[in-house]
């Protein structure tokens, strides 16, 4: 079959063509975006679920051994140790340890964010968290963990009520101003 079978056809313009290129350049471009802000949420969920997962085994593990531990809280690591929080550790009573992916950061003492839930004097983000082991107790006192996924305004809060027995989060997509748990 040849063009010259149908009458008035001759193919597309070069204007319906950039027409059609345009049109599927925007709608990529506004996928991109939407895809981007999905595994920006992904990735601070998860690590929500990770900290709240190794604090919990921490508070187990101070319970099983029957003696103070202590979380220390630097940069993307979260070092589990036996023993009480203030003193020097030694490269010997390292128990656990649990390390951040790449773009997540743990925030201290000195953030502008601030846990949810908790009262004024224990809204500051923890950079190390004392396990006393008591019967039919968590060992893991009232306070917080903050992580921040990268420069952006998304942020996770691990946090310990003095009423609750489990460690739970709680997620911000705005840069801490509302929490929601997941």
């Amino acid at each position: 079959m040849k063009l010259a079978d149908y009458p008035g056809k001759r193919g597309v313009t070069l204007v319906e063509v950039l027409a059609v290129v345009t049109i599927m350049g925007i709608l990529s471009g506004i996928g991109v975006a939407g895809l981007r802000n999905a595994m920006m949420n992904s990735r601070i969920k998860d690590a929500g679920i990770n900290v709240t997962a190794f604090m919990e085994r921490a508070a187990n593990e101070a319970t099983r051994l029957n003696s103070k531990a202590c979380v220390t809280v630097s940069g993307k690591t979260l070092k589990l140790y036996k023993g009480a929080c203030n003193v020097k550790h030694a490269n010997t009573d390292l128990i656990d340890d649990f390390t951040l992916e790449s773009a997540n950061t743990f925030l201290t003492t000195g953030s502008s964010v601030n846990c949810p839930d908790l009262p004024a004097a224990k809204k500051a983000p923890a950079s190390s968290v004392p396990l006393e082991p008591k019967i039919g107790v968590s060992p893991v006192p009232a306070g917080c963990i903050l992580v921040r996924y990268g420069s952006s305004d998304r942020y996770a809060s691990i946090i310990k009520l003095s009423t609750k027995f489990s460690v739970y989060y709680k997620l911000s997509y705005d840069s801490g101003s509302s929490w929601f748990e997941p």
